[in-house]
């Protein structure tokens, strides 16, 4: 066992500032620990006391008769400081910091634990906190944490794992589970997350191969790539891990300067970073634990088609309803398995899904097994749901649990059922069949089961490597001309153009061209072109070409700006998009594709990936957006070219891997044309990093 793996399964804990009271905080941990069956040495330190809860005291860490393998720091924070060099003096691995007082009051602390970190981290120390509630390993009994929900709530080991920056978060979550009837293998509560944070604690849960599981709280990503590699190590050993993820920050500096910027909140980086790398996002603490229970099922759910059977007719509509507005695809059963089901069911049941058995279930013998038998063994289902509104007097309800055990066992399929009844409920649970209060919760978690298994199966993608130079000018952002000849570079399709100094170079250019023209200022000092009256269209003639240049000229001088245009043929295409990418500062690259053109912010019609991706995950997330009904053709019109702008988004991710020096790139307009035309970037703009730039 590693040093510091030794922080969730320790042989040996000491508890400085250690109390005889275990309703203090530096009584409960000791209280846990002797409590739940800890089988190590337990080593209380207070100088004030001969012994602390039956148990030997010592006056500091210097003077403990071994090194442990965690201490746990519970004293005002002006004395932490002091205590972690002692630890690092008895070359102790670990430390749980559960005083506050540092990071959470303002710079002044941040310096200190900063310094404490930097000081931990020389000595071979790695520090958990501050302002931490703690560690627990329910299976050894190593409760290092002061919560009181142990006491009302006592532990039980399980394939369950917390981890949470969040005390109050952890301890609903163990309150759910345990209130379920669920047990866990670790619980932790991080804190600050001045040192160890989620990505290294759930390292070191997959080290145990029992933990099937891992419920994660965070606030902040503080490592974007560390976590991708702790998610993708979960993902290829089947650990489902489940993201609450709350707070928002700041960031996007460039957000003025970048569409993309402007569009990629946090909010959404983090969803495209945690689906990208195989974790499902919830939206609160409830959620995190409904599709607990599916996830311990050995069934799959295989593509997610959906048959549901119930006695209520309403029932069987509602969850039609909520399938559809979940996404959750209704399963249609083939002709042969409605042939069955007219054998079974009275001819007033409804024999398409979802199956109606009618009242007839009363007293209805095999009528339950039976329906539920044809239905499950129906090719197209691959989940089964039972919607029991009532059952009492006369209806087997026994009977039905054991045949819906049964059928997952022989068909390999989950089986949910939802029962407002806690005594119906109660004998479906003793069978070993997963329950829910009601449909929509069951559905709900079905289609995060589903969808999260889905996700967990995708291949990760290799990016291609591409290099390209800058022309750095005078800042941190290339003109127009510029950023089209880096695209170019990566092989994305540009538009032609021509750079001009003058009017006369500006006719001469559009002499070139078979069309009408565009003349657009170009300066890196002028990102966004049109707010000045630098961008002009449809220009057909060389007077209006040349008046056009002038105006751009005249403009840009009167601004302190050198004269420059762009000339390039007009292209309308068939839909403008927007393609863009920003550097996200602990996440990395994220790519935005979307509805393009002037309104492209107003909209706020976009789908974000983060790279490396492939062109069917971009395709998928075209397919998301509001517009994107239009791009397979309506009112006869043929489809347009979705897999090149698919493409374009893979190539310009791997251009933004390649070069760490890029801080965002705007593709707007992208033009989409029809299937097989491709697609045309009209307009770019390239922000480098200030260092880069430098």
């Amino acid at each position: 066992m590693s040093r510091n793996r030794a922080l969730l399964t320790p042989r040996s804990v000491a508890v400085v500032g250690a109390s005889d009271n275990v309703n203090r905080v530096g009584g409960r941990p000791i209280h846990y620990l002797r409590r739940f069956g800890f089988e190590g040495p337990i080593y209380p330190i207070n100088p004030n006391r001969e012994t602390v809860q039956g148990l030997k005291a010592y006056p500091d860490v210097a003077s403990l008769p071994e090194t442990p393998d965690l201490v746990v720091v519970v004293v005002p924070s002006d004395g932490v400081e002091s205590i972690i060099d002692s630890c690092i003096s008895r070359n102790v691995p670990n430390a749980v910091i559960i005083s506050s007082g540092f990071g959470e009051t303002g710079s002044e602390g941040r310096e200190v634990e900063r310094r404490m970190v930097a000081r931990a981290h020389e000595g071979g120390l790695r520090l958990l906190g501050p302002n931490a509630q703690g560690v627990a390993n329910f299976k050894t009994g190593a409760i290092a944490n002061f919560s009181t929900i142990f006491m009302e709530l006592p532990p039980e080991d399980g394939p369950i794992a917390v981890v949470s920056q969040s005390g109050a978060l952890s301890q609903m979550l163990y309150a759910f589970l345990r209130q379920s009837g669920y047990g866990l293998r670790y619980m932790t509560a991080s804190g600050n997350d001045a040192d160890l944070w989620a990505a290294d604690i759930i390292q070191m849960i997959l080290d145990d191969e029992d933990v099937r599981i891992i419920l994660v709280y965070l606030e902040s990503i503080k490592n974007g790539p560390a976590l991708a590699t702790a998610l993708e190590r979960a993902r290829k050993n089947d650990v489902s891990v489940v993201a609450l993820k709350t707070g928002s920050s700041e960031r996007g500096r460039q957000s003025a300067m970048s569409h993309t910027g402007a569009m990629a909140t946090e909010d959404g980086v983090t969803r495209a970073f945690l689906r990208t790398h195989g974790a499902w996002q919830v939206e609160g603490v409830r959620e995190m634990v409904e599709a607990v229970p599916l996830y311990l099922k050995a069934c799959g759910p295989g593509a997610g088609r959906i048959g549901v059977l119930s006695h209520s007719g309403a029932v069987g509509v509602i969850c039609a309803d909520t399938a559809e507005r979940l996404n959750l695809d209704m399963a249609s059963l083939a002709p042969e398995t409605q042939e069955r089901l007219a054998t079974i069911l009275p001819s007033y049941g409804a024999i398409q899904n979802p199956v109606d058995m009618t009242a007839g279930l009363i007293g209805g013998g095999t009528m339950f097994g039976d329906t539920l038998r044809a239905v499950a063994n129906d090719p197209g289902v691959d989940v089964v749901h039972i919607g029991m509104p009532v059952a009492g007097p006369g209806y087997d309800v026994t009977g039905f649990a054991a045949a819906a055990a049964a059928t997952e066992q022989e068909t390999g399929k989950p089986v949910t059922v939802s029962a407002p009844q806690s005594s119906i409920r109660d004998v479906f649970k003793d069978a070993g069949v997963v329950i829910y209060d009601d449909d929509v919760t069951a559905l709900t978690a079905l289609r995060q089961y589903v969808g999260h298994r889905d996700l967990q199966a995708r291949q990760s993608t290799d990016a291609a490597d591409i290099h390209v130079s800058f022309d750095r000018q005078s800042g941190a952002i290339l003109d127009e001309a510029a950023s089209l000849d880096v695209l170019a570079a990566a092989k994305l399709p540009i538009v032609d153009y021509t750079v001009c100094y003058s009017c006369d170079e500006a006719t001469a250019a559009h002499s070139h061209y078979d069309r009408a023209v565009v003349v657009k200022g170009c300066s890196e000092q002028i990102p966004h072109k049109s707010e000045h009256g630098l961008v002009h269209l449809g220009l057909s003639t060389t007077d209006d070409v040349h008046a056009a240049a002038a105006d751009c000229i005249d403009r840009m001088e009167s601004m302190n700006i050198a004269g420059k245009v762009i000339v390039a043929p007009m292209h309308r295409g068939r839909h403008e998009m927007v393609i863009g990418a920003k550097r996200d500062p602990s996440i990395g690259p994220v790519i935005m594709l979307g509805d393009g053109g002037k309104y492209v912010e107003a909209l706020k019609d976009s789908a974000l990936l983060i790279p490396p991706f492939s062109v069917g995950d971009a395709l998928e997330a075209i397919g998301k957006l509001h517009v994107s009904p239009i791009f397979k053709g309506v009112r006869g019109e043929p489809p347009m070219d979705t897999e090149a702008a698919a493409k374009a988004a893979v190539q310009l991710g791997a251009l933004m891997l390649s070069n760490t020096e890029i801080e965002s790139i705007d593709m707007n307009p992208v033009i989409l044309g029809d299937q097989g035309a491709g697609v045309l970037i009209l307009d770019a703009l390239i922000t480098l990093s200030e260092r880069s730039a430098s």
